[in-house]
This record gives structure tokens, C-alpha cells and sequence, in this order.
């Protein structure tokens, strides 16, 4: 688990711990995958960092660690949005095509700047 600042934060980072506002309310769960999107969120909130999975320099995780974490915590995320309606075969392809378009947006250097 590293700590960082919101300047720090990269699209593709997954949060290590939930993060909640000043009120208490949950922003965003943890295990979620930032986006750019999410990120500008965390800042209007005031957010000042948070905690994000991984290790600090000396044994930074390698690129298939933080893709195996992303596209696990985008298949959670997915999975918990379709929960209602899982079991229909239509809904299944719906939900494969958004998991793919979700990582392709967090490997796809050109693809990071849109938002979800």
C-alpha cells in the first residue's frame, strides 16, 4: 500500500482503502480503479491523498501486478453494477464489451483522456 497525494495519482492505480468525504459519506469504494474522472472527483472534494495499492520504489510492482489488480477491480465493479441482471445472456455480452473497453481506456495511452 503506497500513500500519494491526488497530484500523484494516475488512471489504472486502485484504491487500497475506502475513501470517504468530510461528512463521513463513502466516495469510493476500495479495490475501485481510478480514471481521470474519478481522480478530478476526489479533488473537488477536497480529498488530500489516498492509499493505493502497490509498493513504494524499492519494490514497485511490475506491470502485470497492477494490470491483474486493474482488470480484477474493474470485473468487481462491473460485476456489482450488472448484479440484477447477470443471469440474462444479452447482459453478460453488454457487461464483457464494457469490461474490455474499460481496460483497453487504462492501457491505451490515447484512450486515457476520455472519461467513463
Amino acid at each position: 500500500m503506497i500513500q500519494l497525494t491526488i497530484d500523484a495519482l494516475k488512471p489504472g492505480m486502485v484504491l487500497a482503502n475506502s475513501v470517504y468525504n468530510q461528512q463521513n459519506l463513502l466516495l469510493l469504494e476500495k479495490g475501485t480503479a481510478l480514471t481521470k474522472k474519478r481522480i478530478w472527483m476526489l479533488k473537488t472534494w477536497g480529498i488530500d491523498q489516498v492509499n493505493v495499492k502497490g509498493r513504494g520504489q524499492k519494490g514497485a510492482p511490475s506491470g502485470y501486478e497492477i494490470e491483474f489488480e486493474t482488470r480484477e477491480s474493474i470485473e468487481r465493479e462491473l460485476q456489482s453494477k450488472f448484479s440484477d441482471v447477470i443471469d440474462d445472456p444479452i447482459m453478460q455480452a453488454i457487461m464483457k464489451a464494457a469490461s474490455q473497453q474499460l481496460q483497453k481506456r487504462l492501457t491505451d495511452p490515447d484512450k486515457q483522456n476520455e472519461t467513463t
